[in-house]
């Protein structure tokens, strides 16, 4: 009779076990998904220059991507000036950026009162 409540009581165990650790993996999903990550800059070995929120895993990538292209000024057509171009205006609208880890030349944190983040700030309103 002990050995038949030692089972049950394993039993009874190894599912409490399974369920706290499903729901502590589910709570973590969620905190994860629900907190703000930082917005950070991703220039390539091509000198293009990507601004987004980077992810490592399962794949390296930006979502709400923005690139970096210099224009010509409208009042002085001989100087160029930089503009941050939101990556879902283009024609194939992504809004995940897949990154080749082997092309990455450097990757940086984004400043909260920079001037790219204001600009990213500004049009996240205006949508």
């Amino acid at each position: 009779m002990a050995e038949k409540k030692n089972k049950r009581f394993g039993f009874g165990m190894a599912v409490a076990m399974t369920f706290t650790v499903v729901v502590l993996l589910l709570a973590g999903a969620y905190i994860w998904r629900i907190t703000p990550r930082p917005y950070s800059a991703v220039i390539l070995a091509s000198g293009d220059v990507y601004f987004g929120q980077l992810s490592y895993f399962p794949r390296l990538s930006l979502s709400d991507p923005y690139t970096l292209q210099t224009v010509a000024d409208p009042n002085n057509p001989e100087q160029v000036t930089s503009q941050i171009v939101p990556l879902d205006l283009l024609v194939w609208s992504p809004n995940k950026l897949f990154l080749n880890r082997s092309q990455v030349a450097s990757i940086s944190r984004v400043g909260e009162d920079s001037q790219v983040m204001q600009l990213i700030r500004s049009r996240n309103v205006t949508q």
